[in-house]
């Protein structure tokens, strides 16, 4: 069991890495929440919904990745933490629902 702990320790680390330097090139990525210390459980979810996006779509084209590598990549995505990710203080302040790589 500690090899399955340990897999998705280093999922979430590896995605809270990314997603802290696209916030460090991209400080616009997201607005921060109206209230960033109430508890929003669906948080989770809105930044969940976010990277698997963002991953799953070639930046070049905007279309999605082959089949094959979205297959890997949410494979990779279910081992993430999603509460920690989304209680982590790096991250925890902005609100995922309005996340946008790109603007109109």
């Amino acid at each position: 069991m500690e090899s399955l702990d340990t897999l998705r320790q280093s999922a979430t680390d590896g995605v809270a890495d990314w997603l802290h330097s696209l916030l460090e090139k991209r400080p616009d990525l997201a607005p921060e929440r109206t209230s960033p210390t109430a508890e929003n459980s669906v948080m989770k979810e809105f930044l969940s919904q976010f990277v698997h996006d963002t991953l799953t779509m070639n930046p070049d084209t905007h279309h999605s990745l082959p089949g094959i590598h979205i297959f890997l990549i949410e494979l990779a995505l279910g081992c993430v933490d999603w509460d920690a990710l989304a209680s982590d203080p790096r991250f925890r302040h902005l609100d995922w629902s309005e996340a946008r790589l790109d603007y109109p």
